[in-house]
């Protein structure tokens, strides 16, 4: 099972309701030539051309598992700022394709800090001046179902999956990319039937009843706690014995 090992603090979403937060473990990716957002308009989720200068999106292969999320700033060329290690295997895909539209792609050494305002996760060029450390944001993230992908995860699961609000990350009005088609059917077929849930510090027990009763995805350890995200069908944490409480469930948002 994919270990996330992660240490982080007990900062509350609701303490947080507008923070800033350094960030260490981002990187970037610069691309660079005569048709940068040609290149990019077929491989991410998002439309490029409806899109601001700074924007998120997914970057996912053809059957439609993610390879990582991203923001991109754009300029002159862009920037796609990602986890230190996942940018390696986006690096490498990205490659297969770039040379077709004269561009050019390059790791940036950038700084960069990370936003949390309205229940909404930025990252922005540059420096900021605060206390909340990468280890703070990442808790943040896991709990909000918008996850940063890892090495360990990268191309291991969909987007229903991981529990990413769609419309922030895919439009479904844009022409082909990467994944597409894989990611409208998903859309289309998994509403309502099963959805993310995260469980903290359950017992072995608990374990086999929700892998038996929904799908396990992966596990991360946060201080002297593991957490677990499961897809499962609505209500599947209650046995015949007790009730197994999530943490996190996006059946509370349905």
């Amino acid at each position: 099972m994919p270990l996330l090992a992660l240490k982080l603090s007990c900062l509350t979403s609701n303490s947080l309701s507008m923070s800033f937060f350094q960030l260490n473990n981002y990187t970037a990716l610069e691309i660079s030539g005569e048709r940068v957002s040609d290149f990019l308009q077929g491989q991410i989720t998002s439309d490029i051309t409806q899109s601001p200068i700074k924007f998120k999106t997914l970057f996912c292969d053809e059957k439609g598992y993610v390879i990582t999320n991203a923001y991109i700033i754009l300029n002159d060329s862009a920037l796609i700022m990602v986890k230190k290690g996942v940018h390696r295997i986006l690096e490498e895909n990205l490659k297969k394709f770039i040379k077709f539209y004269r561009c050019s792609i390059e790791v940036k050494d950038v700084e960069s800090y990370g936003e949390f305002s309205n229940g909404k996760f930025f990252v922005h060029l540059g420096s900021k001046k605060t206390d909340n450390k990468d280890d703070e944001w990442d808790r943040l993230k896991i709990v909000n179902f918008d996850i940063d992908i890892y090495e360990s995860i990268s191309n291991k699961f969909r987007v229903n999956e991981l529990g990413y609000n769609l419309e922030d990350y895919v439009s479904f009005d844009k022409g082909c990319y990467r994944g597409q088609e894989i990611i409208a059917r998903i859309n289309y077929l998994s509403k309502g039937s099963i959805k993310p849930v995260i469980f903290k510090d359950i017992s072995n027990k608990n374990f086999k009843y929700l892998e038996k009763e929904g799908k396990f995805l992966f596990s991360a350890k946060i201080k002297e706690s593991i957490f677990y995200q499961f897809m499962l069908r609505e209500g599947a944490e209650i046995t015949k014995e007790n009730t197994i409480k999530p943490i996190a469930s996006l059946w509370e948002f349905s």
